[in-house]
């Protein structure tokens, strides 16, 4: 079991470019023990559209291609925008019906392909600094920029890789995706591919991935994205691999919206916010993320403050959002 320092990164487990599209498709039941047979009782969210979990997760069945463009803001004093930059869009590929679990559900895989600037190749472990907000005198916290150092910044002790969204969870993925990603469009760069396992048992959905982020060690379940039914305020451990001592909660924060993105309009979606325990309560960052159903991740939103100073402050954001939806 990882230690509790690296509980909220993502894992993988491969490195490799993908080149081609994804294998033919393979159908599946959307939830399942065997790649034919239902996964338990599960819960209840018809009202949401779905009795299912598993609807709101990317497809389990092979050869759907998802695109995601990412953008980030930067902000004035005053909340206007100062500029706005375009990263690379990423990809998700899904890979079908894998393999059994341990626990005898049903393993889907699927494989994330998303740009980082050369100096994050191979996904080096960067340190992540901050300043807490003071709260006496309203001044807020922020993200210490990189190559500066500011009296009194701490340094996360959740060790942080350059990794994509999809294989950070864990309340500051915008931050580390438009650092590592270099959104200014100037750097060179690589592209790099991780790949996650998702499962379903008793209407709650997982996410799994080989030990330690090695390949060859056991694939192992990691963290919990949904657990049973989607009810406002409602809240569940995320870095299941390290209860009872977890650093990261989910929250729904409104279990049934209409939300509208470059992909189209979901009818079906829930909103949930991601907090991290570290850096949630020093009031300088947010993170919500947006799931559609039958369609799985549309979007996701972050903003944060950065300083490299500790006196004067910016305000930055980080948009992911659906571009399209293809079936090879």
């Amino acid at each position: 079991m990882k230690s509790p320092k690296l509980t909220w990164l993502t894992r993988f487990a491969t490195a490799t470019f993908i080149s081609a599209a994804a294998s033919s498709a393979m159908l599946l039941a959307s939830c399942a023990v065997s790649p034919n047979g239902p996964a338990g009782p599960g819960g209840s969210n018809g009202s949401l559209g779905s009795p299912n979990m598993s609807d709101y997760f990317y497809r389990t069945s092979a050869g759907w291609t998802y695109v995601y463009q990412n953008v980030e803001n930067i902000y004035n004093s005053d909340g206007s925008i100062s500029s706005t930059m375009t990263g690379s869009n990423d990809t998700v590929r899904t890979m079908g019906f894998d393999q059994i679990a341990s626990n005898g559900d049903s393993l889907f895989r699927y494989q994330i392909t998303y740009r980082v600037a050369t100096n994050y190749a191979g996904r080096p472990y960067i340190p992540i600094n901050y300043i807490s907000a003071t709260k006496s005198n309203k001044t807020h916290g922020a993200f210490v920029d990189v190559g500066y150092a500011v009296p009194g910044m701490q340094t996360m002790e959740a060790e942080t890789q350059p990794v994509s969204t999809d294989t950070i969870l864990a309340g500051i993925g915008g931050l580390i995706r438009t650092r590592s990603n270099d959104f200014t469009n100037s750097s060179s760069y690589v592209w790099q591919t991780d790949t996650i396992w998702y499962s379903e048992h008793n209407d709650s959905a997982f996410i799994w991935e080989h030990a330690g982020g090695m390949p060859g060690m056991p694939i192992v379940m990691e963290r919990c994205v949904f657990i049973q039914n989607f009810q406002n305020g409602a809240t569940w451990t995320y870095d299941v691999i390290n209860n009872p001592n977890p650093t990261t909660t989910c929250i729904v924060a409104k279990p049934n919206l209409i939300q509208t993105v470059l992909g189209g309009t979901f009818n079906k979606t829930v909103k949930i916010r991601i907090a991290t325990s570290e850096v949630d309560d020093k009031d300088f960052n947010r993170e919500f993320k947006f799931y559609g159903c039958y369609t799985g991740p549309i979007s996701q939103y972050d903003w944060w403050y950065v300083t490299s100073d500790g006196i004067n402050f910016t305000m930055e954001d980080f948009n992911r959002q659906l571009i399209s939806l293809t079936q090879n």
